[in-house]
C-alpha cells in the first residue's frame, strides 16, 4: 500500500476510476441490501473501505475523477433505495469527504510504504485506526451535525450509528483487501493450504455460530478460536478466516440466533457492529505482531549466533611493550586484524595510537595513563582502529603492567587486542531490537489501558497489581491507591442471592459454573453501592504450572441483566393482563403432570370462557374489551387462592390450575368465579356492560392422559356449559366419554 502525490496519465485512469466506481457502487448496494437504520444510513457499510484500498494501493494519486466517480455510485446507490435526494447528495459529500480525509491521515502519517508490499504490523495497525477511528469519527458527527441541523436527528446516536457500520466494514474489508498480494494468492490456493484454510474455517465458523446461537458470553467464544489460530496462518489466510467469522456473526444476528435478542437489523444499531469489529481485528491484529515479534526474535538469535561464532573464531593479537628499550613488539596476529602482513609494519611504541580514530586517542592516551600511574590494575579499553582498507575496526584491549623500576616506573606490559567488530554491530542491533521489543510491550500496554473492558490483575497473594482506567472507574479505587493491596480491597464480586464470593482465582476452573456465577454476579463498592457484572477471572501459571496471579476481566451489565429478566418475563406473560401466556400455562401443567405421575398427586385444570364478550367491543370499541379483560383477570385472581395458577389462554379465555385435589374445593371455586364476573358492573363511555363466564372444570391426575387431552376435555366441558346457557359450569372427569359432561351447578344467564 503506498501513497503518491502525482496523477495517473491517459485512458488508464478513466478506466480506474469506472472500477473504483463500479466497485463502490457494489459495496454500497450490497452494505444497504444488509441493513439500513433510519433514513438510508447503512449499519454494515463496506463501500468506504473498498475505496479506500482501491486508492491506496494505485501508483498515482486519487484526483478529481476518482472522487467524481464515488460521488456518482453514492447518489446512484442511495436512490437507488428511496434515499432523498437531499439524503443522497449529503451522503456524497460526506463520502467523499471520509475517503479523502482517510487517504489524507494515512499519508500524512503512516506514508512511505512501497508498492505491493506487506505491511508492517505496527503499520496496518496505524491504517486501521486512522481510517476506522479517528477519520470514521470526525465524519460521523460532521454527518451527525448536519442531520440535526436537517431533521433534528440525534447527534451521538446518529454519529454513533454512522461510526460503527463504518468500523465493521474496514474491520471485515480491509485486511482481507491489503494482504491479498499475488504471493499470498498463490500461496493460499496450493491444495494443501486450501484444504487447511477451509478446514478452519469451517471450524471456527462453526463455533461462532454455536458461540452466539448457544452460549451467554458469544463475543469471548467467538474471539477465542482466532486468537489460537492467529499466530499460525499467513496474512490473508488469517484475514479470509477472520471476515467469514465475522460475516457469520452478522448473520446471525440479522437472522434472530443470538438468544434473547431480536434478529435483524435491531441488532446492528447499539453497538453490535463494534463488537464484531473487535471480534474480526483483534485477532488479525495480534497474529500480526506475534509474527512480527517472532521475526524479530528470530533475527535477534541469528545475530547473537553470529556474534558468538566471531568470538569464538577471533584470534587474540598480542602486544609486548618494554618500556626500559622503548619497543613494543606487536605479533601477527595483531598485524593480520589490521589487515596487514607481519613485515609491513614495525614495533614503533606509538603505533597504536598512530591507527587508531582521533576521537579516540585522548580516552585511550588517559586510560593508558591511569595504569602507568597504579589507579587501575588493568588496561581496558574499546577503540577504533583503521583497517589497512581503510575501513574502522572496533578492537578490545585489555592489558598489565608485570613488571615495575623500583620507583614505581612500568618496566614492562603485556596485553592482548581482539577484533569485536561483529560483536559491536550485533550490539547495535541488539539496541535496535530492544527499542522495538520496548516500543511493542509499550503498545500492548497502552493497549490494555484502552480496552472497553475493566482489568485487574493479581500476583500469586491476591495483590492487585494492575488496574486499567476503565477498572479504576467501575470500581471507584484509583490504581495509585490499589497496588499492592489485598484484592477484596478493591474488587469483591458476590452471588446477589447466597453473597458467597466469585472473585477467587480457584473458581476461574470452575468452567461449569461461570455461566451461573455471571447470571447472579454484582460488584460490591466500598461506598456501599452495588451492580451487575459480567465476570472473566483466569489464573495465571508459571512455567512449573504454579498459580502466580490472576486476571479479572469484568463489564457492568446491570443494563443487559435488566433486558434480560424483562424479556424472560414478557415470554412467560400475557402483555394485557399480566397474567401467565398460554405457553407458560401448558408449560405448568406439563410438569405438574409429571409430578402426578410420580407421586400420585392430584390437581384441578378450569377453562373459563366469558359470555357476551363480543358485544362489548362492538359497541365500546377495543379499548373498552382490553379494560374489561384486565378487570376480570382481577376478579377471578381475587377469586382464588394464591397457590392456584390463572392465565390468559387468548382472547376472551382463561385458565386455572387449582392445587387442591378436591373436586369440593374445585366447585367451590367455579362458584366464587361465576358469581364474582356476573357481579361485576363494568362502565364505560357512560355505558354499563353486564357479562358472565362458562367454565369447564377437570382433574390433573396420573390417569388423565396427555396434556392436550386434559385441556380439550375441560374446553369440552366449558363448551357444555355454553351450549347449556352459559353462566354456569360442568365437570368432565378423566374416564368419561369424549365430550361427555356433568353439569355442576346452574344460574340464571339472564339471557
Amino acid at each position: 500500500m503506498t501513497f503518491h502525490h502525482y496523477e495517473g496519465r491517459g485512458p488508464g485512469k478513466y478506466l480506474s476510476a469506472i472500477a473504483l466506481g463500479l466497485g463502490f457502487w457494489l459495496a454500497a448496494v450490497a452494505s444497504i441490501q444488509l441493513s439500513r437504520v433510519g433514513d438510508g444510513v447503512a449499519a454494515l457499510w463496506l463501500a468506504s473501505a473498498v475505496a479506500f484500498v482501491m486508492l491506496a494501493r494505485r501508483r498515482h494519486a486519487a484526483g478529481w475523477i476518482d472522487y467524481t466517480a464515488i460521488a456518482l455510485a453514492t447518489l446512484a446507490s442511495n436512490l437507488a433505495f428511496a434515499s432523498s435526494l437531499q439524503m443522497g447528495v449529503l451522503f456524497v459529500v460526506i463520502n467523499v469527504g471520509y475517503i479523502a480525509l482517510s487517504l489524507w491521515l494515512v499519508d500524512r502519517f503512516a506514508g512511505g510504504v512501497p508498492v505491493k508490499t506487506i505491511p508492517s504490523a505496527r503499520t496496518f495497525s496505524l491504517i486501521l485506526f486512522l481510517t476506522a477511528v479517528v477519520a470514521d469519527a470526525i465524519a460521523g458527527f460532521v454527518f451527525a451535525g448536519a442531520t440535526y441541523a436537517l431533521y433534528g436527528w440525534p447527534i451521538v446516536q446518529t454519529a454513533w450509528t454512522f461510526l460503527s457500520g463504518n468500523a465493521l466494514g474496514y474491520a471485515l474489508l480491509l485486511p482481507f483487501l491489503t494482504y491479498a498480494t499475488r504471493s499470498e494468492i498463490s500461496a493460499l490456493l496450493k491444495p494443501r493450504a486450501l484444504f487447511r484454510f477451509a478446514l478452519v474455517t469451517v471450524i471456527c465458523v462453526g463455533l461462532a455460530y454455536l458461540a452466539l446461537s448457544q452460549s451467554r458470553f458469544p463475543f469471548a467464544l467467538t474471539m477465542l478460536p482466532l486468537m489460537v489460530i492467529a499466530p499460525r496462518l499467513a496474512h490473508l489466510e488469517l484475514a479470509l478466516v477472520c471476515a467469514f467469522v465475522g460475516a457469520v456473526c452478522v448473520a446471525a444476528a440479522m437472522g434472530g440466533f443470538m438468544p434473547g435478542l431480536n434478529g435483524g437489523t435491531e441488532m446492528l444499531s447499539d453497538g453490535f457492529q463494534v463488537s464484531v469489529a473487535i471480534i474480526v481485528s483483534t485477532p488479525f491484529l495480534v497474529g500480526l505482531f506475534i509474527k512480527q515479534i517472532s521475526e524479530d526474535h528470530a533475527r535477534l538469535a541469528d545475530a547473537e549466533t553470529r556474534w558468538n561464532f566471531a568470538l569464538a573464531s577471533a584470534g587474540q593479537g598480542v602486544w609486548d611493550a618494554d618500556m626500559r628499550n622503548n619497543t613494543v613488539h606487536y605479533s601477527a596476529t595483531w598485524k593480520h586484524m589490521l589487515g596487514y602482513e607481519d613485515h609491513e609494519l614495525g614495533n614503533d611504541p606509538d603505533l597504536w595510537l598512530e591507527l587508531a580514530h582521533p576521537d579516540d586517542v585522548a580516552r585511550m592516551v588517559a586510560a593508558d595513563h591511569d595504569h602507568m600511574e597504579g589507579r587501575t590494575l588493568e588496561y581496558e579499553l574499546e577503540f577504533r582502529m583503521r583497517h589497512k582498507s581503510g575501513r574502522w575496526i572496533w578492537m578490545a584491549d585489555h592489558g598489565k603492567a608485570i613488571e615495575r623500576e623500583p620507583d614505581g616506573r612500568v618496566a614492562r606490559a603485556i596485553g592482548s587486542m581482539t577484533d569485536i567488530t561483529k560483536r559491536k554491530e550485533a550490539e547495535e542491533r541488539l539496541m535496535v531490537s530492544a527499542a522495538l521489543l520496548a516500543d511493542e510491550k509499550e503498545r500492548l500496554r497502552v493497549m490494555l489501558q484502552s480496552i472497553g473492558d475493566a482489568v485487574i490483575g493479581t500476583d500469586a497473594e491476591n495483590r492487585v497489581t494492575f488496574m486499567n482506567p476503565v477498572a479504576e472507574k467501575l470500581t471507584g479505587a484509583t490504581s495509585i491507591a490499589s497496588l499492592g493491596k489485598p484484592l477484596g480491597f478493591v474488587y469483591r464480586a458476590v452471588d446477589e442471592e447466597t453473597g458467597r464470593r466469585l472473585d477467587e482465582p480457584h473458581l476461574a476452573d470452575n468452567r461449569l459454573d461461570r455461566t451461573e456465577q455471571n447470571s447472579r454476579a454484582v460488584l460490591a463498592r466500598n461506598d456501599g453501592t452495588r451492580f451487575s457484572i459480567r465476570q472473566v477471572v483466569s489464573p495465571i501459571l508459571n512455567e512449573q504450572n504454579e498459580f502466580s496471579g490472576s486476571v479479572i476481566v469484568f463489564q457492568d451489565f446491570t443494563d443487559a441483566r435488566t433486558l434480560q429478566r424483562q424479556l424472560a418475563y414478557a415470554a412467560t406473560h400475557d402483555a394485557l393482563t399480566g397474567l401467565a401466556n398460554r405457553p407458560a400455562f401448558i408449560r405448568t401443567v406439563e410438569d405438574l403432570l409429571d409430578k402426578a405421575r410420580q407421586d400420585a398427586s392430584r390437581y384441578q385444570l378450569m377453562f373459563i370462557d366469558l359470555d357476551h364478550f363480543k358485544p362489548v367491543n362492538d359497541t365500546s370499541g377495543h379499548a373498552a374489551g382490553d379494560a374489561l379483560l384486565r378487570q376480570v383477570a382481577s376478579t377471578i385472581k381475587a377469586a382464588l387462592a394464591p397457590s392456584d395458577i390463572v392465565a390468559r389462554f387468548g382472547g376472551d379465555e382463561f385458565s386455572v390450575v387449582l392445587m387442591s385435589p378436591l373436586l369440593a374445593d374445585g366447585e367451590r371455586a367455579v362458584l366464587a368465579i361465576l358469581d364474582a364476573v356476573s357481579a361485576l358492573d363494568f362502565t364505560w363511555d357512560g355505558q354499563t356492560h353486564h357479562v358472565s363466564s362458562s367454565i369447564g372444570l377437570t382433574s390433573i391426575a396420573a390417569d388423565s392422559g396427555e396434556v392436550n387431552e386434559i385441556i380439550a376435555r375441560a374446553d369440552a366441558a366449558c363448551y357444555a356449559a355454553k351450549a347449556a346457557g352459559r353462566n354456569c359450569a360442568f365437570v368432565a372427569l378423566p374416564g368419561t366419554a369424549p365430550g361427555v359432561a356433568t353439569p355442576m351447578t346452574r344460574v340464571a344467564t339472564g339471557t
